[in-house]
């Protein structure tokens, strides 16, 4: 090739990736990133594509290792084809080949469907490199703009999905989803909208610097799962900041880690991964009744945490099972689904009872055969069902009778909840390890982690 050809080829394949390389170097360290197939181009019935719509190859991400490839909508609007998926199933397989986190931005229309059979195969090629990846490396994928058709599965098999605010996930054209509705095409299936309807967007940005933020702290506690904390692990708190489970969070875990995932979606349930005492961990925090969406969510954190051997870390604070006639069959698949990966994954489990642990809410998440450590606060309330419902059902003929039953309903619930939930009588049946005051919550969890990380 001459000097001039090469030349041209170079501009050719600089300016059809001049965008995506904006995206690139913002989310990247400073001259970090080196390109891979740079100059693959196939020529096609729509035009020429340069560089065939993927810039692929390694950077650091905060001084983190990683394989990055990012779709390029200004090339066939980002589509797919069998040549550029093996310019993407490269860069995972190397990256998973090397234990490299995989990152992938999306922004594409969808399928070259002139190239039929071969787009798909490629989609399968895409899909088994990410199979691969899932579990082995930790794996992110991002949506700038558009996600459209068979692209949009990505999004399922990967530690996390952060989506822009207006990009648009579809398994289909937002024109045929939207066909016989009112909904306006270009406003369905956002970030924003599938944040809180699904759990497949993890964590929801406006730009760059905040993609980049979440992509480095997830990574961080990933490949540096110890690290040195700052924050005091016998830091007690004052009662008046532990009223609510956000305030449960900040005084629990290292100051100014947590970092929350899926936060929009089933929110009687949190999710994330925080530092406790410098050790990077997965958290659920319960607050009310589960569901089975928020069972869903437990179960994919849980997944990750077993991938990368992150501890558990449960605050619990559930009043059981929220149940109906409709949603009953699929409640029960997704509470049983949660609690079988329970059973099932080897990482040191512990459990905080900052509320009520009753009936599901109890064995899910604080059992004694589940979590490997159990405490609760002082007034926390553990058993079968709580103390109004038991004295609906033990007591209905005495609450009936009574002049004011409201009243009368409601001592005989203190009654029976200071007898058989409290604390101090689960404690003295062996099922909790300590019995604890609020303030101390933090100092108790460290030692325990501390403890317990050696497990076998």
């Amino acid at each position: 090739m001459s000097n001039a050809m090469f030349s041209n080829l170079k501009k050719s394949a600089e300016s059809a990736s001049k965008e995506v390389m904006k995206l690139i170097t913002a989310i990247s360290d400073e001259q970090s990133f080196v390109e891979t197939d740079k100059f693959i181009s196939v020529s096609t019935e729509l035009g020429e594509a340069v560089g065939e719509g993927v810039v692929g190859g390694f950077a650091h991400i905060s001084d983190i290792r990683v394989g990055l490839f990012a779709t390029n909508p200004t090339v066939l609007k980002g589509s797919i084809g069998k040549a550029n998926a093996k310019k993407i199933v490269k860069v995972i397989s190397s990256a998973t080949a090397a234990g490299l986190p995989v990152v992938g931005i999306l922004d594409t229309a969808g399928a070259r469907f002139g190239e039929g059979i071969d787009a798909m195969e490629g989609y399968a090629e895409i899909f088994r490199a990410l199979s691969d990846a899932y579990g082995s490396v930790p794996t992110v994928i991002a949506v700038k703009g558009s996600d459209f058709g068979l692209s949009s599965y990505f999004c399922a098999v990967t530690d996390l999905c952060i989506a822009y605010a207006g990009a648009q996930i579809a398994s289909s054209s937002p024109l045929i989803l939207a066909a016989n509705t009112k909904a306006d095409p270009a406003k369905i299936c956002t970030g924003a909208y599938l944040s809180q309807k699904s759990d497949v967007v993890t964590n929801v940005v406006k730009d760059e610097k905040e993609l980049k933020a979440a992509i480095s702290t997830f990574l961080s506690m990933i490949v540096s799962p110890v690290a040195e904390s700052a924050d005091d692990p016998n830091r007690t708190a004052k009662a008046a900041a532990l009223k609510k489970s956000d305030d449960i969070l900040k005084e629990v875990f290292d100051k100014n880690t947590v970092f929350s995932v899926r936060n929009g979606y089933a929110e009687e349930v949190k999710t994330g991964f925080a530092r406790l005492g410098g050790i990077a961990v997965g958290y659920v925090v319960t607050d009310g009744k589960l569901t089975g969406n928020g069972a869903g969510k437990v179960t994919e954190l849980l997944n990750t945490c077993e991938s990368f051997s992150l501890p558990v870390i449960n605050l619990v604070n559930c009043d059981g099972v929220a149940t109906s006639a409709e949603t009953d069959g699929d409640t029960i698949r997704k509470i049983s689904d949660m609690m079988f990966t329970y059973n099932n994954i080897c990482v040191p489990k512990l459990a905080l009872i900052y509320g009520n642990a009753i009936g599901a809410g109890y064995m899910a998440f604080a059992a004694k055969s589940t979590a490997d450590y159990t405490v609760a606060w002082d007034d926390a309330k553990i058993g079968v069902i709580g103390g109004q419902a038991a004295a609906q059902l033990l007591y209905k003929d005495e609450i009936a009778k009574a002049a004011k039953k409201d009243q009368v309903e409601k001592k005989l619930a203190e009654a029976y909840a200071e007898e058989n939930l409290s604390a101090s009588v689960v404690a003295k049946k062996g099922y909790l390890d300590n019995v604890i005051e609020p303030a101390l919550s933090r100092p108790y969890m460290v030692a325990a982690l501390q403890t317990y990380l050696s497990k076998e």
